[in-house]
């Protein structure tokens, strides 16, 4: 049990008893007290070259005076290479405790260094100086094949799994490890030993180059962070043979690959050179687009060359710009609900590191129905949820395109803190908070999950919107009779559409529609009512009161908080977008569709 894997516990179980007559020694120099009992309270832990360690012991010697035992607090620096399972355990000096030592490289009781993300840049500088100098020097492309090989490691290609989820993996010690033989169609043992990185040669072709020299990078990462983490365990538990089997806990998992994940393209891409690379860029754009520059087309031009220099993704080349403080890039390649949104850029410092314009389907049905502030919002009609954003209603910020299809105006897209709500993003997973970094994973089963709660930030000016917009309302509000089938009759001359346009908008026939219009007696289902808000693109308002007209009611079932949504938020949209919303959530469409 992973529990039980503790260099503490290890050191209490196999020296202590040496422990205690180096104390005993040294208290026979500097005193007349008897050492009567010993207590290891707690191990402090450097990381230092090859597998070694440096580690202080901290113990509360049980010391006899006369006829009273009192504690005496010390601290046992010593020294051992891991490898050899610390056989040549040394001890270096004993004092007194004088409370935490401040290591350069300290790290945890399993053996994995502590990292905060203001050191990544330093650590990654630091292995590139000692294993690829040169990438400091000037800016070229880091060759993974020859960073392994500068690390001591083998690289071998084989297919880990028959599915292909496994990308890479790495063999810290003489093994067998499972390969998938494509002739029998079947997992096979094959000796591989330590020091190999395994890599599945399919994704040479199912991904790409980039793809391929990114899990190298990553499995070196392991490598050098974790290889001592690893023989720990193995101490532990000798059949251990992978770092993913050596720890069960999920946090653990998740902070050895978050080390990984945010270390790899800081080596890919070392700061210096990196920023040095981005400004070269800019200034080609420029010089490239002329009059026609903008700051979207500049973050494209990048993110496109940088990943085509570096040989990685669009989204690591992105990632690494984020890092690098170029918050600019937040909007570009921004990729929601399978498919990526109208790239845009906004003010510096208007979103946090955890904030995004950008909200999921799901996320913004979520919201609408239970965010009361958001909800009060929504029912002014003022914001339609467009591209993934909730932006204002507005010619300024929303046009049609050839398709028909709603969409931000390009000026809304480079000034989204004019127009479009914040959200904050929240880990699903409450166990972890590494989950706020975009990171690229090896595994194809990995992923991130957020869930993006609504902040009533005073980002956007709707008063001139709201003035203008109550004022007509309220006239046609005003007009409408008091009847159901008067009300439809109303709002069906008020949208100047013909009857044979009606019916195809909403699609109701065109006999349901002379019912509604003309039989007060008629009893109209709530989705019949739905039809013809959606086909007549009656603002929320209007909406309301039209069923305020009728017996039907929208309760507190998750359909009707749906359909909320889409009187609320897509009242512009077709009838056939609003079915795809619908089917998309798991519900029947509205109509009869040809």
């Amino acid at each position: 049990m992973e529990k039980d894997i503790s260099f503490t516990k290890y050191i209490k179980k196999h020296f202590l008893s040496a422990l205690f007559n180096v104390v005993n020694a040294h208290l026979e120099k500097t005193s007349h007290d008897s050492l009567q009992d010993l207590e290891v309270r707690t191990v402090y832990i450097e990381d230092v070259p090859l597998m070694r360690l440096n580690f202080d012991v901290v113990v509360v010697a049980k010391l006899v005076m006369g006829e009273n035992l009192f504690d005496f607090w010390l601290r046992i620096s010593c020294t051992g290479d891991l490898e050899k399972r610390l056989e040549d355990f040394q001890v270096l000096s004993v004092s007194a405790y004088q409370g935490k030592p401040s290591y350069q490289k300290p790290l945890s009781d399993t053996l994995l260094p502590y990292l905060h993300r203001k050191q990544l840049d330093e650590v990654a500088s630091g292995i590139i100086k000692q294993y690829y100098p040169e990438a400091l020097l000037t800016n070229q492309v880091l060759d993974a094949m020859k960073f392994a090989q500068n690390l001591g490691l083998d690289i071998k290609m084989r297919k880990l799994s028959k599915a292909g989820t496994i990308f890479g993996e790495t063999i810290f010690t003489d093994t067998k490890v499972e390969i998938y033989d494509k002739i029998s169609d079947s997992m096979v043992e094959e000796e591989i030993k330590g020091g190999t990185i395994l890599i599945d040669p399919s994704h040479y072709l199912t991904r790409n180059y980039g793809a391929v020299n990114n899990t190298i990078v990553h499995e070196c990462v392991h490598w050098l962070l974790h290889r001592k983490a690893f023989t720990l365990a193995r101490l532990f538990q000798p059949k251990m043979r992978f770092l993913r089997s050596s720890f069960s806990n999920k946090t653990t998992l998740d902070w050895i690959e978050w080390q990984a994940n945010t270390l790899t393209p800081r080596l890919q891409m070392p700061l210096v050179p990196f920023k040095d690379k981005v400004i070269e860029l800019q200034g080609v754009y420029h010089y490239l687009s002329g009059e026609q520059s903008n700051l979207i087309g500049e973050m494209i031009y990048v993110i496109d060359s940088l990943a085509n220099f570096y040989h990685v993704s669009k989204m690591a080349a992105k990632i690494r710009l984020l890092d690098a403080g170029f918050e600019e890039a937040r909007g570009i390649y921004k990729y929601v609900d399978g498919h990526y949104v109208q790239p845009y850029v906004f003010k510096r410092g208007v979103l946090s590191q955890t904030q995004t314009f950008a909200i999921s389907l799901e996320g913004a049905i979520r919201q609408s129905a239970t965010n009361k502030e958001l909800q009060e919002k929504l029912e002014t009609g003022n914001y339609l949820y467009v591209d993934s954003h909730f932006c204002l209603n507005d010619p300024k910020y929303l046009q049609t395109n050839k398709f028909g299809k709603l969409e931000l105006t390009e000026y809304a897209r480079h000034h989204m803190e004019e127009c479009c709500l914040i959200f904050e993003l929240v880990s699903q997973d409450k166990k972890t908070n590494t989950c706020f970094d975009e990171v690229l994973y090896r595994d194809a089963n990995q992923e991130i999950r957020f869930e993006a709660h609504f902040i009533n930030k005073k980002n956007v000016d709707e008063k001139y919107l709201i003035r203008n917009r109550v004022i007509e309302l309220q006239k046609l509000a005003m007009s409408l009779p008091g009847s159901f089938s008067g009300t439809v009759e109303a709002l069906i001359k008020w949208s100047e559409l013909t009857l044979a346009k009606v019916e195809e908008q909403s699609l109701i026939s065109e006999r349901t529609l002379y019912r509604m219009r003309t039989d007060e007696n008629y009893n109209v289902s709530l989705e019949l009512i739905l039809q013809l808000c959606i086909g007549l693109h009656l603002p929320p308002e209007i909406s309301d009161i039209l069923i305020s007209r009728s017996s039907k009611r929208l309760g507190n079932m998750e359909l009707h908080f749906l359909y909320r949504f889409l009187l609320n938020c897509c009242y512009t949209s077709t009838i056939f977008e609003c079915n795809d919303i619908l089917e998309a959530q798991g519900f029947s469409r509205l109509g009869k569709e040809n």
